[in-house]
């Protein structure tokens, strides 16, 4: 006896006993003989269509040459393909410059050497540091002889031999020096010399001293340029290094724009380079980009990537490859042979063979929902089949046959599968649209760029792709001699303000001793150092310098060694094309910022239809990036004026309420406009028209459960529905979503 895989026994003389088969193997034997099938046996098969169980004998199965396959796990993927380029990480490409202009006196590497962060890459004779030593050193010796003058002034006052006033005078001018070499001093310092230098040199006024401009590296890595040379002569706009830390890279990705909805951060991918056609990179999306490129439209995320962990392979910027995004759950699932897929309609199926003994075998219909195809296997995604089952894959559709139906129905899990959704045809008014182009418009106010106040090189920045930063917050910093020299120029306003104070402080205790317009002179020069040094401190608060960092400075006579760049508002970094150590000007973007917390979307009018367009109207909106959802707004303002190359309006919507994707600046998309309403009509959804040349057609819904293809004949549409002339009436039930699915599972029928 067998033992079914229920259970249940199976006697073999009912197996064996074809009495009741011979009919349908005849018919079945006319059936599939024929190019390219084997003809059914006409002995040794039982077949139950109800209960789905096929009985065959070790001749039948031997005739049909019937062959099975084990079910069995394995990873199912699918992947998104993309371009991707390897590039240097901000933090990681440096350009180096001096600045001073000079001459190069000792060059101490060349390309291709590795260096520290802080190493010494040249050294370099410079006239203007020469000029500052000397003017320092006068500055000293200045003060040197003020305090000499003023002690002398203070003994000769005391004794009544000089008048009051020269003793102000001389401890004026004690001021005004060491206001001086305080100057020079911050000079110094904020050209990074090394302070113990400074003192060496002020400690030996009447010794030679020689002291040459460093240029150090900024960070870790490789010299991958320089033409320098010793003898040559350069200044200060020059990038004379470049330095580039290979120890990590980034990949940046583009995806086209109607693929962004697939992809998110931590998902999956692997790179293929060109440089390497037989290795698979793996790396994750770490950044999701959001910046759209106006010309290809390609979004961009990001992976990084290890030079290290990456063996014998040697990752460098500028490298390029295909890129593979994994799609879905990417562990294991169980997978069947395509040659076990039986179709029947909408439905497939395979045969699991339950039963193989010497004498029969056993095999129960089993219907499936299968998902991604993966060359000659499909993924299972329902139904009662495990590992370890075995499929019958050769002379599966023979025997499939015996179970066909040859009608369209479904079953409740296929159903679920292609989303089958049912709505009767009923009265729905329909409306009167303008369909346009459009794309995402980001207002004005709220999208800006970051600069610097000043030139200069950029020496740290502080933000990351794609990252949220709040208004005021800094982004990068800037290496600039301007912004020193109007540092100097506050210092300088700063000290000689509190000496004109302590001038007019001196002459008013001087009392009858000074003359009053003595008094109206000394008061003039504070009036006027004092609005120049609020002038000067007004231009670095403009600069992004805050009141704390002011006052620090002029309390503690200390430079600040950077300028901050500052992000004018809330947003998100949308581009950054510099690398650290460039040099920029003060007119030039260094950050891009949008705030896409709200956005427009701005649609083009055809000329033709000016007229039936105005402020109000509802308009819906479907992003090329995820057309599956319709996003309603409203037309609220238009350009007045029509473009004289594509004879268009401008209009802008604005939405009610965000769409699902994320929103980019210039995304496409589809606008419908309602500009009026057409009385209730017979109408279904637009998804429920299925196409076959210039025919249309419907799937209707049967009492038995079947659906049945109808003609029918359109009239007037709009983006939601379609008005049915012929062919339907109230309340036929129809199939909306799914409808392209029965189409398919229609045309496997025939």
């Amino acid at each position: 006896m067998m033992r079914s895989r229920s259970g249940r026994e199976l006697p073999v003389m009912t197996i064996i006993n074809c009495g009741c088969l011979v009919v349908l193997c005849l018919a079945s034997a006319i059936t599939f003989a024929h190019e390219g099938h084997k003809p059914l046996p006409t002995r040794g098969m039982e077949v139950n269509a109800e209960t789905g169980k096929m009985v065959l004998t070790k001749s039948a199965r031997t005739t049909l040459d019937v062959q099975t396959a084990e079910v069995g796990p394995q990873k199912v993927t699918q992947s998104l393909l993309a371009y991707g380029t390897l590039v240097s990480p901000w933090n990681r490409h440096a350009m180096v410059s001096s600045p001073l202009s000079g001459r190069i006196v000792e060059l101490l590497v060349t390309p291709g050497e590795s260096v520290k962060a802080g190493q010494l890459l040249a050294e370099l004779d410079s006239p203007e540091l020469e000029s500052l030593q000397l003017e320092i050193r006068n500055a000293q010796t200045a003060l040197n002889l003020s305090l000499r003058l003023l002690s002398s002034a203070e003994a000769a006052g005391k004794t009544g031999a000089i008048p009051a006033i020269r003793f102000i005078e001389a401890k004026n001018q004690v001021q005004k020096d060491r206001a001086a070499l305080e100057i020079a001093r911050a000079k110094w310092l904020g050209l990074q010399l090394p302070p113990e230098a400074l003192d060496a040199m002020l400690g030996t006024p009447n010794e030679p001293f020689e002291q040459r401009l460093a240029l150090k590296s900024p960070i870790d890595g490789t010299v991958t340029h320089t033409d320098l040379s010793v003898g040559k002569v350069i200044n200060s706009k020059e990038h004379l290094f470049e330095v580039l830390d290979l120890s990590s890279v980034w990949l940046k990705i583009g995806v086209l724009e109607k693929d962004l909805a697939r992809v998110a951060i931590g998902q999956s991918l692997e790179l293929t380079l060109t440089a390497y056609p037989n290795r698979k990179i793996p790396a994750q999306v770490d950044v999701f980009g959001q910046f759209l490129d106006p010309q290809t439209h390609l979004g961009t995320v990001w992976a990084s990537l290890s030079n290290s962990s990456a063996e014998d392979l040697l990752l460098l910027p500028g490298m390029s490859g295909q890129v593979q995004l994994k799609i879905g759950d990417t562990g294991e699932k169980v997978v069947v042979p395509m040659s076990a897929v039986i179709r029947d309609g909408a439905e497939r199926f395979v045969l699991v063979e339950e039963e193989q003994t010497k004498v029969a075998s056993t095999y129960q219909k089993q219907t499936v929902v299968f998902g991604h195809r993966m060359g000659d296997l499909i993924e299972v995604r329902g139904g009662n089949l495990f590992p370890g089952d075995r499929v019958v894959t050769r002379g599966s559709h023979e025997l499939g046959s015996f179970f066909k139906k040859g009608v369209l129905k479904v079953s409740d899990e296929t159903a679920r599968d292609i989303g089958l959704t049912l709505q009767p045809a009923s009265q729905l008014t329909l409306a009167e649209t303008i369909t346009v182009d459009g794309l995402v418009d980001v207002p004005p106010t709220r999208r800006t760029v970051a600069s610097a106040q000043l030139s200069g090189a950029i020496a740290r920045i502080l933000v990351d792709r794609g990252q949220k930063v709040g208004v005021g917050e800094v982004l990068a910093e800037i290496v600039s001699q301007d912004f020193q020299n109007l540092q100097l120029d506050l210092l300088r306003a700063h000290l000689d303000s509190e000496l004109q104070q302590e001038i007019m402080t001196n002459l008013a205790e001087a009392g009858d001793a000074v003359s009053q317009r003595r008094l109206w002179e000394a008061e003039s020069r504070l009036n006027f150092a004092n609005g120049l040094r609020d002038n000067v401190r007004q231009r670095l608060t403009t600069a992004g310098i805050s009141e704390a960092q002011l006052t620090q400075m002029v309390t503690t006579r200390t430079l600040l060694p950077t300028l901050p760049v500052r992000s004018p508002i809330d947003g998100v970094v949308m581009d950054f094309d510099k690398v650290l150590g460039h040099i920029v000007q003060p007119d030039e973007s260094v950050f891009e910022i949008h705030d896409l917390s709200q956005v427009w979307v701005q649609g083009f009018v055809s000329e033709r239809d000016l007229s039936r367009v105005k402020v109000g109207q509802t308009v819906r909106v479907r992003l090329v990036a995820d057309a599956t959802e319709v996003v309603t707004g409203t037309l609220v303002r238009s350009g007045r004026s029509v473009g004289q190359d594509d004879r268009t309006l401008s209009v802008w919507i604005e939405l009610r309420q965000m769409p699902r994707v994320p929103v980019q600046h210039n995304m496409l998309a589809r606008l419908t406009i309602e500009t009026g309403s057409i009385p209730p009509q017979l109408a279904v959804p637009r998804e429920a028209i299925v196409r076959e040349g210039t025919r249309s057609y419907v799937f209707v819904h049967k009492v038995d459960d079947t659906f049945e293809r109808r003609f029918v004949v359109l009239g007037r549409s709009d983006d939601v529905a379609v008005q049915i002339l012929e062919g339907l009436v109230p309340n036929d039930s129809v199939a909306v979503s799914g409808a392209r699915a029965l189409q398919t599972g229609y045309a496997a029928l025939r």
